[in-house]
């Protein structure tokens, strides 16, 4: 430090207050010169448009934060194999899985399949599975649902859509076994019930409503009885009617036991 920088630093007593004045001094004087030399500018005309001041400038964008950890990861777990989140996808064979659990052992059915927040007293199944992230492994599989959905629950159309196998596996006698769901569903026919015959399924993608995923909002996945909301749709005969659709009772496995269901895309 040389030594009219130290005496600013350290300025010798008595000095103190008029070296402080002198600076101030200095810096006013050099401000006001500055101000003197600069040009007045010309009274605008009567009339003249007054210019239009410029723009705030853009604040400045802080750098991104660490990874959210309640966003799922995609990444590739084996050839032709990739996860996101806890959904499981097969690019060869065009399938989704992911892991849900025994809902229900008796009673009305509306849906196969609902989220935990979702209309969990009328379906099979349930899962805690996001209906965003299993709307983006579809679309990563190549389809888009329907852009013709139905009008509203229960409407007699037949849904529109990509056409889907679903099948279900569950851990029996210290292996996985593999069947249909409609192996767990009974059809009333006449006020007597029977067997649930196979059924179609489609995948329709759910429908926006005021911005909002209305099967994210709803919870609603795969329905038995026609529903736009849900994200794949019965397109079998009796998929209009909300009475004719129930659990097998004493064909299931125990309330809470973890299945692997799968959803594969028709060629």
């Amino acid at each position: 430090m040389d030594a009219f920088a130290q005496t600013f630093a350290r300025p010798p007593r008595g000095l103190a207050l008029p070296l402080i004045v002198s600076a101030f001094l200095c810096w006013t004087t050099g401000t006001l010169a500055q101000d003197a030399v600069k040009p007045t500018p010309a009274a605008a005309p009567a009339g003249a448009v007054k210019p239009v001041p410029p723009p705030p400038p853009i604040p400045f964008a802080p750098r991104p934060g660490k990874p959210n950890p309640d966003l799922p990861v995609f990444q590739k777990i084996g050839p032709g194999l990739f996860s996101l989140g806890d959904i499981q996808i097969s690019k060869r064979a065009r399938s989704v899985s992911l892991p849900v659990v025994v809902n229900m052992n008796k009673g009305m059915l509306e849906y196969l399949l609902v989220r935990t927040s979702g209309k969990t007293h009328e379906s099979l199944f349930r899962t805690a599975i996001d209906p965003t992230q299993l709307q983006m492994a579809m679309l990563l599989l190549g389809v888009e649902g329907t852009d013709r959905p139905l009008s509203h629950q229960g409407d007699r159309a037949a849904p529109k859509g990509n056409p889907v196998d679903i099948t279900v596996h569950y851990l029996k006698n210290g292996r996985m076994v593999p069947l249909k769901p409609e192996h767990w569903i009974a059809r009333k026919v006449e006020d007597k019930m029977a067997n649930s015959e196979p059924l179609s399924w489609v995948f329709t993608g759910s429908i926006f409503s005021n911005g909002k995923f209305m099967a994210q909002a709803q919870g609603s996945i795969i329905a038995l009885y026609h529903d736009p909301v849900a994200m794949f749709d019965n397109a079998s005969p009796g998929g209009e009617s909300d009475r004719v659709w129930f659990v097998k009772e004493g064909a299931l496995p125990p309330i809470g036991t973890p299945i692997t269901l799968t959803i594969t895309v028709k060629n």
